[in-house]
């Protein structure tokens, strides 16, 4: 893997960033999985570091260290507490949605804010019927001279409360396609009109916060639109290749935690006067752990490289996605397994990361999404 995609600024990369985490990050994780928090302290920390900004330009603020580098440093992050990595994650997709399709004025109002991780973000597209179904949102913005009034509500909107920036998906012409009239808008937390609450908890992802946004009669001035009236459909279908290369990485990052926590203890638990690493059943199921984690990376690393050689990857995104997920669902069960009846209990991580990685077949699009887009690509 390393010497197919990794070049030396690549391992120089991955030597800080776990330095970084060992310090930082390794020390919290038990206490956010336990307390269901993540100080806000350690996602500042993240953005101070510069890995908020892999995918925005060095006169931003950001990195610029590319697709392949975001992947990386995702990995890392997710092998701690994939948590911590969703909560940045919204921030990743929406300073790569400004860095394309924003003004100079906005990418100097709110870019470099982004990219430092002074200023958080919530990417909000989803409601009560438009998950699957993008392009059937109902939220409105509607023009009244230099504003426009936005109505409606988002659901699963991950960062609801603690995000300072919400782009928010709108129909501004319902007299055409959804897809050429839904625009996205960037709301500050303030901005009166604009309602949050956090009604639920999850299964996974212990300290995320997740909740649902109102919008009634929001004023926003047309500033703060990104791109032309009428793109946002199609800026969102690009922000979503990044988000499943990105959510992808986060699954790639369980899994290996998981496999290697699962070598570690084989080695070292003792059944029959021996460890259960030596029993055949347990070799195949590394072997087999091991295997599907390779393939899993590959397509994910690949589909980076070939976005960055700027090439389209919806097929591809989407193939790295529900292969990912499928292969973290299937590894941290298996982890679960190799522990027996210390994988049930909240002793050991591979719990943690079994119900985290159940998060990744169902948002940012489901399984069964991606094979339909998968196949409407091959079928062409």
């Amino acid at each position: 893997m390393d010497d197919i995609f990794f070049s030396v600024k690549h391992h120089t990369l991955r030597r800080e960033i776990r330095e970084f985490l060992l310090k930082e990050l390794e020390p919290l994780k038990d206490d956010i999985n336990l307390k269901k928090e993540i100080p806000l302290s350690i996602i500042k920390k993240i953005g101070e570091k510069g890995f908020f900004g892999p995918l925005i330009p060095k006169k931003y603020e950001g990195s610029e260290l590319g697709l392949i580098a975001h992947c990386l440093i995702t990995e890392e992050i997710s092998k701690i507490n994939v948590a911590v990595s969703v909560t940045r994650t919204p921030c990743i997709l929406n300073g790569y949605l400004l860095n394309k399709y924003g003004s100079e004025q906005q990418k100097g109002l709110f870019l470099k804010k982004i990219a430092t991780g002074e200023k958080l973000c919530g990417i909000c597209v989803t409601e009560e019927e438009a998950g699957s179904n993008v392009a059937g949102i109902k939220t409105v913005a509607q023009k009244k001279g230099n504003i426009y009034l936005l109505n409606g509500s988002k659901k699963f909107i991950t960062n609801a409360g603690i995000a300072d920036y919400y782009f928010i998906w709108c129909i501004t012409n319902k007299n055409v396609n959804p897809r050429n009239g839904t625009s996205v808008f960037l709301v500050e937390k303030d901005t009166p009109g604009l309602t949050i609450e956090n009604p639920y908890g999850l299964m996974g992802l212990n300290g995320v916060y997740n909740g649902i946004i109102t919008l009634e009669n929001a004023e926003i001035s047309k500033d703060n639109l990104i791109g032309e009236e009428g793109s946002g459909f199609q800026s969102l279908m690009d922000t979503f290749n990044i988000e499943r290369i990105t959510l992808s990485s986060e699954c790639n990052g369980i899994s290996l935690a998981a496999l290697e926590d699962s070598k570690r203890y084989a080695k070292n638990r003792i059944q029959f006067n021996k460890p259960i690493s030596e029993f055949q059943l347990i070799k195949l199921k590394i072997a087999e752990m091991a295997t599907k984690l390779r393939a899993a990376r590959l397509l994910t690393y690949s589909a980076a490289q070939l976005k960055e050689m700027n090439i389209d990857i919806t097929k591809e995104a989407s193939m790295a996605k529900t292969f990912s997920s499928r292969t973290a669902v299937e590894i941290t069960s298996e982890a679960v397994q190799i522990h027996g009846g210390d994988g049930y209990t909240d002793c050991y991580p591979v719990e943690r990361y079994m119900r985290d990685a159940k998060f990744f077949q169902i948002g940012g699009g489901t399984s069964e999404i991606q094979n339909l887009i998968i196949a409407r690509e091959e079928l062409k």
